[in-house]
């Protein structure tokens, strides 16, 4: 289920910006409980699952987990996806960048960082791969997903964090791309209100009578979904 497709779905202003932010590009913050987190549903679908066209992916994994995203590079030919694990734990800050197998299909192209400044330049050289083979994508083609902003904000602090979500969201939108992050903390907490300004849209979960729960919000904060179930627990 999406906002788009609930039975009471939001108003037409809200289904007319969130099209428009899907043509131009856009940034989501997905935020909630741990527990709530554990809805994957919802990021495979921020993902492009199940889409009725081809999708060119990034999947970045900071803590060291990628197989909840594997299966989605089953999904389309391998070259149409691209790895990246960054590892928070390197020791030297000097180490150099290193392919490494992190578990998926072994033709799927997979890369290991150690700093946030190669983690950048991987994302961004793995759009610049998928323009040149595509000769341009199209809106909504490329999708990136960060499993967690949690370790980044734990070894490299707020403000670096913030820069680098910065930066990234922005070279994301110049290929007319979506990005997400993952953010496993509710939305009052100090620093998912530092950095909800980045984003076109807060994607909130919460698990309710038993239920998981979604809500969609966009910059102005009037166009808001109200909670949508999504899957039984």
């Amino acid at each position: 289920m999406s906002p788009e497709t609930a039975n009471r779905g939001p108003d037409d202003a809200f289904i007319e910006e969130l099209s428009r932010l899907k043509r131009r590009g856009a940034s989501v913050l997905v935020v909630g409980s741990a527990r709530a987190s554990r809805n994957a549903e919802t990021c495979r679908r921020l993902l492009g699952h199940a889409a009725d066209r081809s999708r060119r992916r990034v999947l970045v994994s900071t803590t060291g987990r990628s197989a909840p995203l594997e299966p989605l590079a089953d999904e389309n030919p391998p070259n149409h996806h691209r790895i990246i694990t960054h590892d928070v734990d390197v020791r030297s800050a000097g180490t150099a960048t290193a392919p490494r197998t992190t578990g998926a299909s072994s033709d799927v192209p997979s890369t290991t960082t150690d700093t946030l400044a190669d983690l950048g330049v991987e994302l961004s050289s793995a759009i610049d791969s998928f323009e040149r083979a595509a000769d341009g994508l199209e809106p909504s083609e490329l999708r990136i997903g960060v499993d967690s902003l949690l370790p980044l904000l734990e070894k490299y602090g707020t403000e670096r964090t913030f820069r680098f979500i910065h930066l990234t969201n922005g070279r994301t939108r110049t290929a007319d791309g979506m990005i997400h992050y993952r953010f496993p903390v509710g939305r009052e907490h100090d620093v998912a209100a530092v950095l909800t300004p980045l984003f076109d849209v807060v994607v909130e979960l919460r698990v309710h009578n038993g239920v998981r729960q979604e809500r969609w919000s966009l910059k102005d904060e009037s166009l808001c979904s109200g909670w949508i179930p999504t899957t039984q627990l």
